[in-house]
């Protein structure tokens, strides 16, 4: 099952504003995540639906949220 992304209204800003030096490698990330959100070693603790993404070489780190409906 292939899951559908949405972005906060503040968090597309920011997305927006990101270089696409940057935006390229978080996109690739995402569209992989995309396909299987829930990664055990990604889970943030206290968090029940929250994952991270890290790219330790661009000192980024992007936090989403699985939604089931």
């Amino acid at each position: 099952m292939t899951y559908k992304l949405d972005f906060l209204e503040e968090a597309l800003a920011e997305w927006n504003k990101l270089n696409p030096s940057i935006k390229q490698p978080l996109k690739k990330k995402l569209i992989k995540v995309l396909e299987n959100p829930r990664i055990p070693k990604n889970k943030l603790s206290g968090h029940p639906n929250r994952y991270k993404i890290k790219l330790h070489s661009i000192g980024y780190r992007l936090v989403y949220e699985v939604i089931h409906k």
